[in-house]
């Protein structure tokens, strides 16, 4: 199999931040390698979900709840505990950054990058609870391409969006393309075609909120993400892989349904007038 099947977990309890900041002392891989790990993001005292410190702070909270500390220090505790360290190794790094699936859907996801594998994690950032994630061998990656994330040029969705933008939007991003058949040409177009989303994974960095709040540094940085994905796979035993600098097209004909689902932000967890979802 090229990935794990997503595993599903049931509803339990927020979990409460890893007390301290983890070493980043150098560890080794399988082939006794050194593998620098990126220092975790640490965790802060909690406080109630989304609240904040004190009436100064209230106006700067943000709309998404994966930027609000405390929900976020339990989301990143509850990625790191779905580490084994027979089948993952050590922890390199986590990130939080957006997921583009084969329907071109933009998604936040928590990623657990290890000395063996990735952890691709669906963190439910309003119940608090992780809700599915997908393990991926680092053994099996085939290429990696490092460029910014755009639509294609011939896409309808592309033309819609230089129309309202003025301009189409690209961001700075990473595909990784696991071991497996070669994709045909209708597959690579056709959103219903489960190949494309088995073998091609595309992250990027979050869209910036704004409400006031950057993008925080080193966690929600696809640049950093790309970094330590290359630090590790150059160690990895059996593993040749030599980064492509390139644009990384999103290839659909229409797109209009994901342009949609993206300039709204549905795949992220804000607050939403008096709805959250």
């Amino acid at each position: 199999a090229l990935e794990t099947p997503e595993h599903h977990s049931p509803a339990s309890p927020a979990m409460a931040p890893l007390p301290g900041v983890m070493p980043s002392a150098p560890s080794h891989g399988a082939a006794g390698a050194e593998v620098n790990l990126v220092p975790p993001v640490s965790a802060h005292t909690p406080t109630p979900p989304g609240a904040p410190a004190n009436r100064s702070e209230q106006a700067s909270v943000s709309l998404s709840f994966s930027r609000r500390q405390a929900v976020l220090d339990a989301g990143i505790a509850a990625a790191r505990a779905l580490r084994d360290p027979q089948l993952d190794g050590v922890e390199v790094a986590v990130h939080l950054l957006t997921f583009v699936n084969h329907w071109n859907l933009e998604q936040e996801r928590l990623v657990l990058l290890c000395s063996q594998s990735l952890i691709r994690i669906k963190y439910n950032f309003l119940a608090q609870r992780v809700e599915k994630h997908t393990r991926i061998r680092l053994q099996d990656v085939e290429s990696l391409t490092l460029g910014r994330v755009r639509l294609a040029s011939q896409s309808l969705a592309a033309g819609l969006q230089t129309l309202s933008r003025g301009t189409t939007v690209a961001r700075p991003g990473v595909r990784i393309v696991i071991r497996g058949e070669e994709l045909k040409a209708r597959e690579r177009w056709n959103p219903l075609s489960i190949k494309m989303g088995q073998r091609r994974i595309i992250f990027c960095s979050h869209t910036e909120n704004g409400d006031g709040i950057p993008l925080l540094d080193p966690l929600e940085k696809v640049e950093k993400f790309q970094d330590a994905l290359q630090r590790t796979l150059a160690v990895l035993d059996g593993v040749q892989v030599t980064p492509v600098v390139s644009d990384i097209v999103l290839e659909s004909i229409v797109g209009i349904p994901a342009l949609i689902y993206n300039e709204n932000r549905l795949g992220e967890w804000r607050a939403r007038g008096s709805v959250a979802f």
